[in-house]
């Protein structure tokens, strides 16, 4: 069964940061959350994260109704140090691009868990490999990836002058990506089975300008008491999604003793981290609808009768608010 990530979340200040750039662009923005079940103003509130269906229902707006292709590309291309918060000021000091990279591979949850990040050393290069998520949608997995590679772009030009990165990408050709990166970027291979960024050592050696232990040092504090509460969050999102798509129609008394807690003290916690138990619910629905239209082969009456929907008209509302697309759309894909 290919189900989307159960909590893979991403940092809502790139969501925010890429709503802002479109603006700037003189493209529409009012209508870019519609679906997402996320409100405008809680992109800027400290710690938010976002979820995968809510990144990907976002970035399908982006295409639907904007110009901009590739938008991982202009919001890679448009971060600084200060957008990636403790991370970036942890990389920023490090003695060098290498210590920066593995302080990015480890703290890189608190940007996104869509994406895991691997490092492999050998006496000649650095492999940073991206390894994606379970069931994350090919237009989030590019989004990433592009985000990514026009980060390295821009960064590495800053505080190294020219990493010499190859670059190896899952996806097919794009030439558009040759165009709109710089020399800087080697060579791009298109197609291959993992998506991977090479570094030559001698290029990681280099050392940083902004080197500064004790500003690192507190950076890495930092980052570790962030990762260490999303960690709980995606403990507890991640078992009640779980619950609630292995399990029959339960409400929120009864996940809450299967959890060994109050209703109230669920409400609290899932209320502190800015979680709804109604929007996991309508999560873990929208995750099995997609399994009966796709393995099962259902028709969209009996995944609305699985799932409990008064009638097909219902489900097929919620599916399109959730998706973009209604149900019988989702099954041509």
């Amino acid at each position: 069964m290919n189900t989307p990530p159960l909590f893979a979340p991403t940092a809502a200040r790139y969501v925010y940061s890429l709503r802002q750039l479109l603006h700037q662009a003189g493209e529409p923005v009012d209508n870019l959350l519609d679906g997402t079940g996320v409100q405008a103003e809680a992109l800027q509130r400290p710690g938010q994260f976002v979820h995968h269906d809510a990144l990907d229902r976002f970035l399908l707006n982006i295409e639907q109704q904007t110009r901009i292709t590739l938008p991982g590309l202009l919001l890679g291309h448009h971060l600084n140090i200060s957008a990636h918060g403790a991370v970036g000021y942890a990389g920023l000091t490090t003695p060098n691009a290498g210590r920066a990279i593995e302080v990015a591979a480890r703290y890189f949850p608190l940007i996104t868990s869509l994406v895991k990040l691997d490092l492999h050393h050998t006496s000649q290069c650095l492999q940073l490999q991206v390894i994606p998520a379970a069931g994350i949608s090919s237009r989030a997995e590019q989004f990433v990836v592009h985000t990514l590679l026009a980060s390295f772009d821009v960064m590495g030009r800053f505080l190294v002058g020219d990493l010499e990165l190859r670059v190896a990408l899952t996806f097919p050709e794009q030439e558009a990506l040759n165009q709109r990166l710089s020399p800087a970027i080697r060579h791009i291979a298109f197609n291959q089975p993992c998506a991977s960024f090479t570094i030559p050592k001698a290029r990681l050696d280099i050392p940083f300008a902004l080197a500064d232990q004790t500003a690192h040092a507190q950076a890495i504090k930092q980052c570790e008491s962030e990762l260490k509460t999303l960690n709980g969050q995606k403990s507890l999102a991640g078992t009640l999604r779980q619950l609630l798509v292995a399990g029959p129609p339960a409400d929120q008394e009864t996940i809450a003793a299967q959890l060994g807690m109050s209703s109230r003290t669920l409400h609290r916690r899932l209320q502190r981290d800015g979680v709804s138990f109604r929007d996991l619910v309508q999560q873990a629905r929208i995750q099995q609808a997609k399994h009966y239209l796709t393995y099962e082969r259902l028709s969209v009456t009996e995944t609305a009768y699985r799932l409990g929907y008064q009638d097909s008209a219902n489900f097929t509302r919620s599916f399109r608010n959730a998706t973009g697309m209604t149900p019988s759309e989702f099954s041509k894909k």
